[in-house]
């Protein structure tokens, strides 16, 4: 115990406390709740005698004040001395209740207590004195009229007998002066007893009067003597209790005004002293904690919010040995978060330091932190949901109130602007995917998601451009391969009926060569089917000339696709690249821009795809152009080889006509016919072959244009939608007179230039 240290209680009549200072809670061991209502005896050493005790109360009962030094017992079995005084309370001349102020004493009264309380328990000595000490200390404790009674009867008593002897010795003038003399010495005497008492009850009146807290107490100030000393020391004592009492209200007023003040500020406020008792809470705590009851006691069982104040917060800790140890070091803030169950909250601690800058407690912070952690476990879940693409997910706003109602309406915002703009954007390539291309997005959006709508709707009406002008490509390129293969089917059946006249001209000439008998006869019948040949090698380079002009027709058709191919790659490749861009700034976006880096990803995708469509269709046209030129060729060929055998027929005339003439030459005339008539016939096998090769390719560009026709046609547009191309040079151009065959040299340098382009743009694509 500290030697400037004052341990005050009050107990009741039956000894119950009903105060303790936070000093006698600090030294005892003791929270405040387990002493305020215990009895007094929670504190006795058992080397106490219970004669002290029994002492004590006998002179509480008597209505006086008692001291003496007492062995105390702490809660942790550990003692400590103090010198105890202890005096009843009147309240108008009642006691009320005893107070208790404790003092540190000094090691010699200690030992000398030590000695005296080890004999009173072997009693070998008595707590009240016997004999000669008890009188003594009777005479002592007369009361001073009885003793100023006693004395002025004594020197009446010797003044009588004197004035006795005098009047025996007959000197009765002396005896006069005597008895005078000692009436008036008794009469001075019982003044002055009468005014010493009358102020010693003045003053005992007064004393109680200041202990009953009450300091205006008039009183003379005029005597010249020792008492007027008493009441004039008395008197400025009073002074100075009237001004530490105004000084202690003033102090009252203040700790009252800040103790409403903390009462009513929102913020949880917490003060402990320095065993971390709590002895006070303000409203916002007892709220705090009373609201959170349940959710503590599915940790703490035995919690009761009422009781709250007076325990100690070692009841919230699992390890209170750290918890002391760290606040024992504590010398500014502390700052922790305290989770217990469902119930999150945030504590401040600062130490409480006094005048000394001696540390007599703390002072402890708390704020719920429910709302905060619900709102960071709703916009974490929101976040979440959003980044896996679940933009259908919003914070609650009805239980939020200040910034957190600020905070969730925007985020709630965004949300809905975000989930809006990309269910749009999912809406449009939803129907891109299913070839409608009628889709667009019509909200209003700011930003990137401004650039977002118009790149979609700039890209919905690339599509439609270029799906338009794929249609009317098609259409007209299955038109001009059905008319191709009607041709090359026309084309087979006469070469078929040539290869047949061929074949009956080889039998005749045949019957040439067995009959010669018969030459003049079978000469007119030679003249007469050399001419029929005539006509018919005739009409057959007609023919060959119509399909060398249908096939250079294919060839330019082919051409024209090509160059209409090379417009769709175009448009691909800028599909792609307005792709990327909203790539790029869906990356500048961040994580909010996923989404739409996403949707781009799958807007370049269809634009590859459409790429690849494009170059695929440019290799089969190619492939095309290939097989067109070959038959070109061969075409050519087979006119010239008409032309041969029309003039072999119209030779073979000459020869007829010259038959009877010159029939030593018609053995040789009739070899040479033989031989013509073999190679026409082979000529002929070719043609047929060519022709059957021509109409198998016009079969399967008819069947690439109907496919390519029925995928196209798989796109919803627009009914009002014109296409930005022309019209293919085969339609524009189809009922033109046909032009001359070139040579198939010069052809291909035609066909060959638009074929190096597309592999050079499909190089570009790979690369990009």
């Amino acid at each position: 115990m500290k030697q400037d240290e004052i341990l005050v209680t009050r107990t009741d009549l039956k000894g119950r406390i009903t105060f303790v200072n936070d000093a006698f809670v600090t030294i005892s061991g003791y929270n405040r709740e387990e002493l305020i209502g215990a009895s007094h005896n929670i504190v006795r050493h058992p080397d106490m005698p219970p004669a002290a005790f029994e002492d004590l109360w006998n002179t509480l009962k008597q209505g006086r004040p008692w001291t003496a030094l007492v062995k105390n017992r702490a809660k942790s079995g550990d003692f400590y001395w103090v010198e105890a005084n202890v005096t009843p309370v009147l309240k108008n001349g009642v006691i009320q209740e005893y107070l208790s102020a404790r003092y540190a004493p000094n090691r010699e009264q200690i030992v000398q207590a030590e000695q005296f309380y080890k004999s009173l328990n072997a009693k070998t000595v008595s707590i009240r004195p016997t004999g000669i000490s008890a009188a003594m200390k009777a005479i002592k404790e007369v009361s001073i009229w009885k003793k100023a009674t006693f004395t002025t009867l004594s020197l009446l008593s010797i003044a009588a007998l004197l004035c006795y002897r005098l009047l025996l010795s007959g000197e009765l003038l002396l005896m006069s002066g005597v008895a005078g003399l000692a009436f008036l010495a008794l009469a001075v005497n019982l003044f002055s007893i009468q005014k010493f008492n009358k102020c010693l009850e003045h003053s005992i009146a007064i004393m109680y009067r200041l202990a009953d807290e009450r300091f205006r107490n008039s009183m003379s100030l005029n005597y010249n003597d020792r008492i007027g000393d008493f009441f004039r020391s008395l008197y400025s004592m009073q002074i100075k209790l009237n001004a530490d009492l105004a000084e202690s209200r003033q102090t009252a007023t203040n700790a009252s005004r800040i103790n409403q003040a903390l009462d009513d500020v929102q913020s949880g406020v917490m003060v402990a002293d320095n065993n971390l008792n709590i002895i006070y809470i303000n409203k916002s705590v007892q709220k705090l904690f009373s609201d959170g009851e349940q959710e503590i006691r599915k940790q703490l069982p035995h919690f009761d919010a009422k009781k709250l104040l007076g325990s100690n917060i070692d009841y919230f800790h699992k390890n209170p040995a750290h918890q002391r140890d760290m606040l024992s070091k504590l010398s500014g803030t502390f700052r922790s978060e305290i989770t217990i169950a469902n119930l999150h909250m945030a504590v401040v601690v600062n130490p409480v330091v006094d005048s000394n800058n001696e540390r007599i407690g703390f002072v402890a912070e708390w704020v719920n932190r429910v709302n905060e952690v619900i709102l960071d476990e709703e916009v974490s879940r929101v976040v979440v949901s959003a980044t896996q693409g679940d933009f259908n997910h919003r914070i609650n706003e009805h239980d939020k109130s200040g910034i957190f109602l600020k905070l969730s309406q925007n985020i709630n915002q965004l949300m809905d602007t975000s989930s809006s703009s990309l269910n749009d954007v999912v809406r449009v390539l939803n129907a891109l995917s299913r070839g409608d291309l009628t889709e667009k997005i019509t909200n209003d959006y700011a930003g990137t998601f401004k650039q977002l709508k118009d790149d979609s709707n700039a890209t919905v009406e690339s599509l439609k451009v270029l799906i338009g002008d794929i249609k009317v490509a098609t259409d007209s390129i299955n038109t001009a391969a059905k008319e191709i293969a009607s041709g090359n089917h026309d084309l087979s059946q006469r070469t078929e009926e040539q290869a047949a006249s061929l074949e009956q001209t080889a039998a005749s000439m045949d019957q040439l060569t067995s009959t010669v008998q018969q030459n003049s006869e079978n000469a007119k019948q030679a003249n007469h089917l050399a001419q029929g040949a005539t006509e018919v090698a005739g009409k057959g380079v007609a023919v060959v000339s119509q399909v060398v002009t249908t096939m250079e027709s294919i060839n330019e058709s082919s051409r024209k696709i090509s160059e209409i191919i090379s417009v769709i790659d175009g448009i691909a490749f800028q599909t792609n690249i307005l792709a990327l861009n909203a790539a790029v700034e869906a990356a500048r976006a961040g994580d909010q821009g996923r989404g739409f880096a996403v949707v781009a990803g799958e807007v370049r995708n269809l634009a590859q795809r459409a790429a690849a469509a494009a170059g695929e269709i440019k290799t089969l046209i190619f492939n095309s152009e290939e097989k067109v030129a070959a038959g070109t060729k061969l075409v050519a060929q087979a006119g010239v080889t008409m032309q041969e055998i029309v003039s072999a027929i119209s030779s073979v005339t000459i020869l007829m006509s010259q038959i009877t003439s010159a029939s030593v030459e018609q053995s040789d005339g009739i070899a040479q016919v033989n031989q013509a008539v073999r190679q026409m016939d082979d000529v002929t096998q070719q043609n047929a072959a060519l022709v059957e090769e021509a109409a198998a390719s016009a079969e399967s560009l008819e069947e690439q244009t109907e496919n390519l026709t029925e995928n196209v046609g798989k796109f919803k547009v627009d009914t009002n939608h014109r296409p930005l191309t022309k019209r293919s040079t085969y339609d524009a151009h189809r009922n033109e007179a046909p032009v001359k065959i070139e040579t198939y040299q010069t052809k291909t340098k035609k066909i060959n230039k638009p074929v190096l382009q597309t592999v050079k743009n499909n190089d570009e694509w790979e690369e990009f």
